[in-house]
């Protein structure tokens, strides 16, 4: 069965993106829903066959996950004439708890792992390649859901940039990519032809999403290279030589090429077009959230803002703030199930850092958490983060295995 299983991750999650294209293109319907119909029947089989040890993480994301729908139901959320079982199929913490507790079940060799690796770093190159043909191009590749929308259409016309992700969210290149990069980087820092592409590649496509907090993320990811304690301090300076190059070389092509890097920092990260209006949007979701979160402080109001908030908000469709508005929709209760959830994970992944000198897992989760200071997107079923747990039980069976032979 772990063979199986192998095979399964090695065929669709590290090309998560084209195999959206896939679907959509031939059956209208989103790829995470075929992954969940798959995922049934394997975590079922599993859980009966298997002494399985759940780890704390997901105990507590598969109770709230329960929480999630019964508020969901409880608060009448389904759209009037939805099925409820696809419902229940289309969501993605569902899809999450399914793909977890399949990989928390799974041994993965070390074949697996570098077989794994290799075809991550295909998919940076793929990603880089497509965002590129995007800057003449704005519609290249680009999922009809998204163009077909006002929202969609809104960042295109901003020059907005998502490379292949756009078949599976908007939320999603910004979400994976890094934990790639951040993966990629902790197990090829040595390896002096991959590094030099994974930095460019995360540089590069950062910039062109014109989001800061794909930015952001992508740079928290390339900085474990200098707070790795096991790397060496010469190489340290060498990669901090490696990177200043790059960014200068990249400045310098975007020049001749007429991309101008100046329009996107002013409009963009400085926001000096539209006075700071995506910094305003956040305070006035913080002043919104102070008003109405005492309201229903235990329980929240479900998983949908109410008009009232929606006036309050003036034209933005949620409170920006991944956290509080988690905190709005669920209450005191069911975040603390979700971040308790976050919290073990991390300290997951911390461990595995700390023990095996891999830190691609922690500083791609930690990005995600960052990153939700300034959206709203806490997805544990998006690609870069099952790979990056996939990568925690590898390195955990290895302790394991360690542990066994020391004592044998």
């Amino acid at each position: 069965m772990d063979r199986f299983i192998q095979t399964f991750f090695l065929i669709f999650l590290p090309f998560y993106p084209l195999w959206g294209w896939f679907f959509y293109s031939s059956t209208k319907k989103p790829a995470s829903m075929f992954m969940v119909l798959m995922l049934i029947p394997l975590a079922v089989y599993l859980l009966i066959t298997q002494r399985i040890k759940i780890p704390k993480y997901l105990i507590f994301l598969i109770l709230f996950t329960i929480y999630h729908l019964a508020s969901t139901l409880m608060n009448h959320l389904i759209p009037a004439g939805t099925n409820k079982i696809f419902f229940l199929l289309a969501d993605f913490n569902v899809f999450a708890c399914l793909a977890l507790i399949v990989i928390e079940s799974t041994s993965f060799d070390e074949i697996f792992i570098n077989k794994m690796t290799r075809l991550i770093f295909v998919s940076v190159i793929i990603t880089c390649i497509v965002s590129i043909i995007q800057i003449k191009d704005t519609t290249f590749f680009i999922s009809p859901e998204l163009t077909n929308s006002l929202e969609g259409l809104a960042f295109l016309m901003g020059n907005r940039n998502f490379s292949i992700f756009s078949w599976v969210n908007l939320n999603s290149l910004g979400v994976s990519f890094p934990i790639l990069i951040a993966i990629l980087l902790s197990l090829s820092h040595s390896k002096k032809r991959v590094v030099p592409i994974t930095i460019v590649s995360g540089i590069l496509v950062s910039f062109l999403t014109r989001s800061r907090y794909v930015m952001i993320s992508t740079v928290i990811a390339i900085s474990q290279l200098f707070f790795n304690a096991k790397i060496e301090l010469r190489k340290k300076v060498y990669m901090f030589l490696l990177l200043s190059t790059i960014v200068l070389m990249l400045v310098g092509i975007a020049s001749i090429s007429g991309f101008s890097i100046k329009e996107v920092i002013d409009s963009r990260i400085l926001e000096k077009e539209s006075g700071m209006e995506s910094a305003k949007a956040r305070i006035t979701s913080y002043e919104v959230f102070m008003i109405k979160f005492p309201e229903y402080p235990w329980f929240g109001v479900g998983p949908s803002t109410r008009d009232d908030v929606l006036r309050m908000l003036d034209g933005v469709p949620i409170i920006h703030v991944g956290y509080l508005s988690y905190l709005y929709f669920y209450g005191i209760v069911g975040c603390f199930l979700l971040f308790v959830s976050f919290f073990y994970l991390l300290r997951y992944a911390w461990i595995i850092g700390k023990k095996h000198a891999f830190w691609g897992s922690f500083y791609g989760l930690f990005s995600f958490c960052i990153a939700n200071i300034t959206f709203v997107y806490f997805n544990l079923s998006e690609m870069g983060i099952l790979l990056a747990v996939i990568y925690l039980k590898y390195f955990s069976d290895k302790s394991t295995e360690s542990f066994q032979n020391e004592i044998a």
